[in-house]
């Protein structure tokens, strides 16, 4: 049973995915684009985003057949009890992994721009309790601060991005269509994982009031988000150039690091462009945050996720301190995506899909019987 105030819309589902996606994927994103295409690298981006739309349509598909249920519990009637608890472990284990990876990225991050003389521990923990207290006031919560927190973000960073206008060479983006198609359809993995964070659809669309809006919106997160990219992507390449871009470890950071707003009151952009993207983290980190500790209350059958937040937080930390640097963590993050990522976003609702249409078909030839 769902409490009265756990209920959001269509639109607010749409803020809580533009906020989780971009995140911080953004921030290595141009540089990944180009390593893989070069100055094609927009054309792998568009091909990403349209494998995204093709995936979120398929879970958007498969939950609208289940209103008002989640993926732990629709599951149980499509793949028996058993079954379903280990692909939702396998989830849980997902968004898990997946906060550990955003808060110490978002941890090297800080330390380096701004805080170098705090421990990466301390920055972990505070931004960690701060998310278990939005997470423990539940869905409506994370909807409100998605919408607060979307256009703080982005309106100032367009507006930023456009005083670089006359330091950028577009000739940088030529030649086009130079990379080999082959190599491109290749390497549409390493945009379309950009992406990830529509599968959270899976597990609030049990919330949504107008459920019968999700496709429309879902899909508009997913080529507003794809717009996004493109912009960072070939205003990072028009300012660097292709072969700095591809040494950059963070481009877009590195861009912003460049504005320079002649006669402007504020003296320290760097300073305002890390202060959102605080928010922006943080606005990203929480909802994979708060599907973690959804799963295991449906698991258990509990009707409150808010027992699970804080036992829950001492494995984000500990995996998020796993590895030794921010080599590896990149590293290790694209090994997991491929194989955990793959399986999450892309095999569990198209499994679950096809098995929800036979039995709905064999339904529907019974009753006709």
């Amino acid at each position: 049973m769902l409490k009265g105030n756990d209920k959001i819309s269509a639109n607010q589902v749409m803020f809580i995915l533009l906020t989780t996606i971009i995140g911080v994927g953004i921030l290595s994103l141009p540089r990944n684009a180009a390593q893989k295409a070069s100055t094609d690298g927009w054309i792998l981006i568009i091909l990403g985003g349209i494998t995204a739309c093709i995936f979120t349509a398929v879970s958007v598909k498969l939950v609208k057949l289940f209103t008002n249920k989640t993926i732990v519990e629709f599951g149980r009637e499509l793949v028996t009890t058993p079954v379903s608890n280990v692909i939702s472990i396998i989830l849980f284990i997902h968004f898990v992994i997946f906060s550990a990876f955003e808060i110490r990225i978002f941890a090297e991050v800080v330390k380096m721009f701004l805080l170098d003389d705090t421990p990466t521990e301390i920055i972990i923990i505070s931004m960690l309790l701060v998310s278990a207290y939005l997470v423990r006031g539940g869905i409506e919560g994370l909807a409100r601060m998605a919408e607060l927190i979307l256009p703080i973000v982005i309106i100032p960073v367009f507006l930023l991005l456009l005083s670089l206008i006359p330091d950028l060479d577009f000739t940088n983006l030529l030649p086009l269509f130079r990379t080999n198609p082959l190599d491109i359809i290749k390497s549409v993995h390493i945009t379309f994982f950009s992406f990830m964070g529509y599968e959270l659809i899976l597990l609030i669309s049990a919330y949504v009031k107008d459920t019968e809006n999700l496709m429309k919106f879902n899909i508009l997160s997913i080529l507003i988000v794809m717009f996004v990219y493109i912009v960072f992507f070939v205003v990072s390449l028009s300012r660097f150039g292709e072969n700095e871009v591809k040494h950059l470890l963070w481009p877009t950071l590195s861009l912003m690091k460049t504005i320079d707003l002649p006669g402007a009151f504020i003296e320290n952009i760097e300073g305002i462009v890390m202060g959102l993207w605080v928010l922006s983290v943080f606005a990203s980190l929480s909802p994979f945050y708060y599907s973690a500790a959804l799963i295991l209350c449906k698991l258990c059958r509990l009707k409150e996720h808010k027992y699970f937040v804080l036992p829950i937080m001492p494995f984000i930390y500990m995996l998020s301190l796993a590895l030794d640097n921010i080599a590896s963590v990149y590293d290790v993050m694209e090994k997991i995506t491929s194989y955990l990522g793959t399986s999450v976003v892309v095999v569990i609702p198209v499994v679950y899909l096809i098995v929800a249409l036979i039995k709905k078909k064999r339904k529907r030839a019974a009753n006709n019987g």
